[in-house]
């Protein structure tokens, strides 16, 4: 399904370094054009900047699609609600996938699901972008990360009303990941841990 382009924000929010996004440029492949997947809202500047990578980019705005049908869905039928909203090729592989800060919108039994499901069509060495928090409280809504360079991007908090935050705990989350390994993480004075998974190899029946 194709997605509306977000126009980039005429204000200009706080820039953050990323040592995460760095670090996942090196998993860029230079034999081929790498395949991304990202799991945010399409914005222009992300577009441009993964274009010049000469990246192939898929875009699912999966927060949005996802509250919408938890809202209305009943639990019998949400074990196939991630192969529902994400409904890929099984020829497809992605090199790169990036769930911005979506994992603090998930409890651990839906991060697991997810990342289960987006396992399936990663081999053994795709990389897994993450942003979690340990704030007390996060935006009501996922905050809109937009790239300005190899290090850094910008937050774009589009609403004042906070919730909760889950505040998973490390050991929660890699339990979680399945096949998804830390490779790298750094903690930012904002109270985020950038993570940076890489997908190891398919377990020996």
């Amino acid at each position: 399904m194709t997605r509306p382009i977000l126009q980039d924000s005429p204000s200009q929010p706080a820039v953050y370094k990323s040592l995460g996004l760095s670090t996942l440029l090196r998993f860029l492949r230079d034999d081929r054009k790498p395949t991304i997947l990202d799991l945010g809202p399409a914005l222009g500047a992300n577009v441009e900047f993964w274009s010049r990578h000469q990246c192939r980019l898929h875009i699912e705005d999966f927060y949005r699609d996802f509250i919408a049908r938890t809202s209305s869905e009943n639990k019998e039928s949400r074990a196939s609600i991630f192969a529902d909203l994400l409904a890929f090729n099984e020829e497809l592989s992605f090199d790169i996938v990036l769930t911005w800060d979506l994992f603090n919108y998930l409890d651990l039994t839906q991060l697991e699901g997810l990342v289960r499901h987006v396992s399936r069509f990663c081999k053994p060495g795709a990389a897994l972008f993450a942003l979690i928090s340990s704030q007390p409280d996060i935006p009501d809504q996922p905050t809109v990360f937009r790239i300005l360079d190899t290090e850094r991007m910008v937050y774009e908090t589009r609403t004042q009303i906070t919730r909760p935050c889950p505040r998973h705990q490390p050991r929660e989350v890699a339990k979680a990941m399945g096949l998804f390994q830390v490779s790298s993480s750094f903690l930012l004075r904002n109270g985020i841990q950038e993570y940076v998974f890489v997908r190891g190899e398919d377990p020996r029946p």
